[in-house]
């Protein structure tokens, strides 16, 4: 089940957010982690539009977007492969025409989830925060 982010579920996407950073992003040091968890904690849920998926009453993952931007799609590692995240995304673009995105080149499942969905690569760049090269990807039905 899709529902809206609520403020009490702030400490919870955080941790899925942290769980399946940790997975899908091996390469990222636990200290850029430990950052960007304080940003997403104190500034990003106010700004972004999140909507959360549960399972049996219980938050597993959620989607976050500024515009037309998705700023993060995660779902706990254990629960991934289940069609969660293809949920998310088709509900977020069931809302709009295009959405685009951030993902790190080194995240290849992540790359290929993109691919796979229909995203298609439009360019890609160096990110001097995490010295790692990012990949921007937009899809348009």
């Amino acid at each position: 089940m899709i529902r809206p982010f609520a403020a009490q579920d702030t400490e919870t996407i955080v941790s899925i957010w942290r769980v399946a950073s940790q997975k899908s992003h091996p390469f990222l040091s636990d200290a850029y982690l430990d950052i960007l968890q304080k940003i997403i904690r104190k500034r990003f849920v106010e700004l972004a539009e999140t909507w959360i998926w549960e399972q049996q009453g219980v938050p597993v993952g959620f989607i976050s977007v500024l515009e037309d931007d998705v700023t993060g799609l995660y779902v706990r590692p254990e629960c991934q492969h289940q069609g969660i995240g293809r949920a998310l995304l088709n509900f977020i673009l069931s809302q709009r025409e295009t959405v685009k995105l951030d993902v790190f080149a080194r995240n290849r499942s992540g790359h290929r989830f993109y691919l796979r969905y229909g995203f298609a690569e439009i360019g890609r760049r160096f990110d001097d925060t995490s010295g790692h090269e990012i990949v921007r990807m937009s899809y348009a039905p």
